[in-house]
């Protein structure tokens, strides 16, 4: 009689007991280098081109979960370049919001940590070294309370849902008046409201006295949407991320806030990481573009790059899967087929192989090498890595 296979999907009494005492080691021992009084010298580091914002290097953030440590992002990498926006794009599920929440130290504690790598954040006042290197904070080492001074005033976040981002019981000039107050303690409540309404106005809402006195559910979704923009550049950040800042939003509304950004993107001279799942706001909006899977940055590029030469498979999926106008009504819409592979037991190999029809014997390896294939292109692909 054939041995009956063991159900590799249980977890034993006795496994589920470690990986809780295995979690529980882990997040104490995280949660501990956030709250150490380190000196300045302990976070700071050295921009690789000091013409970047930021400097993503390596990044890993994992969940410690009841049934194994899930790598949300793993080992992301990439640029945000100063006065740019940068796109990032991919499936939910891919590492998108967490990376976002990465660089603001926004992951869900204790179970949510930064384990590995950095994120090099161009500030002015650390000034260059002695070998001439533009010095920098490296956010993936920083302690919370350090923190507090570079979140909402020199990074700021547009959330994906602003009803829920408002606290409701507070009226928005309540609201408004903390973020001045807060990083600017020495300017009074006049001032504060003056400057508050000033913002209302900026991002184009009518009647700003009026609004100022509102509470959140008083307002449309699109009112609220402005009101969370005039918070984000109320301190005059260096980088602005939107989480999907358009999607509770019709399309109107949805045109109307995306030109807001721009514009305003343009007269403050900061940059945007713009996180969305529409390609088509990608190809509106962005610069350069970040595609993402199974927490990996699978394909970087000019917006160019990315729409007129896309290289990865998945890349190209993405496209073909969202509608034209020339599309032919008759014909199902492209979906990818498959799923996205167990993030807590990840093959040794690229995680899209069992998605993609190009596979070669290659693939069979280990996880693709990015190669550059231009100045400004690059894939983590096998059917473009040429060496042996």
């Amino acid at each position: 009689m054939a041995k009956k296979q063991k159900n590799t999907n249980y977890i034993s009494l006795k496994e589920s007991r470690a990986i809780i005492k295995y979690n529980m080691k882990q997040m104490k021992h995280y949660e501990a280098l956030k709250r150490k009084k380190r000196d300045v010298s302990e976070y700071t580091a050295t921009m690789r081109d000091e013409n970047n914002i930021i400097e993503i290097d390596g990044l890993k953030t994992c969940f410690f979960t009841d049934v194994g440590t899930v790598m949300s992002v793993n080992g992301v990498s990439f640029d945000i370049p100063k006065n740019k926006i940068v796109g990032v794009v991919g499936e939910s599920g891919c590492g998108k919001s967490v990376t976002s929440f990465s660089i603001m130290q926004l992951v869900q504690a204790p179970q949510g940590q930064i384990v590995d790598g950095a994120i090099r954040f161009n500030c002015d006042e650390l000034g260059y070294d002695a070998d001439g290197k533009k010095q920098c904070y490296d956010i993936a080492k920083m302690p919370t309370v350090d923190m507090y001074k570079i979140r909402g005033k020199d990074i700021t976040m547009i959330f994906q849902e602003p009803m829920t981002s408002l606290n409701p019981v507070f009226t928005i000039g309540n609201q408004l008046d903390e973020v001045t107050l807060l990083h600017s303690p020495e300017t009074t409540k006049e001032a504060a409201k003056a400057y508050s309404i000033e913002m209302l106005k900026k991002v184009g809402i009518s009647m700003p006295e009026h609004v100022y006195k509102s509470y959140p559910h008083e307002l449309s979704g699109g009112m609220r949407q402005r009101v969370m923009i005039a918070m984000a550049i109320a301190g005059n950040p260096k980088l602005i991320i939107a989480d999907e800042p358009t999607t509770a939003l019709d399309v109107t509304i949805q045109a109307q806030i995306l030109e807001l950004m721009r514009d305003l993107q343009k007269q403050q001279g900061c940059s945007i990481m713009l996180i969305t799942h529409d390609l088509g706001v990608i190809a509106e909006m962005a610069d350069e573009v970040v595609v993402m899977y199974a927490g990996r940055v699978i394909e970087r590029g000019t917006v160019d790059d990315i729409f007129l030469n896309p290289l990865h498979p998945y890349t190209v999926g993405l496209q073909k899967s969202k509608p034209l106008l020339s599309s032919d009504s008759n014909k199902p819409l492209y979906s990818i087929p498959g799923q996205v592979p167990n993030p807590i037991n990840l093959p040794d190999a690229c995680y899209f192989k069992s998605r993609c029809t190009h596979c070669v014997a290659k693939c069979n390896g280990g996880y693709p090498k990015t190669v550059q294939v231009s100045d400004t292109h690059s894939v983590a692909c096998c059917l473009f890595d040429k060496s042996e």
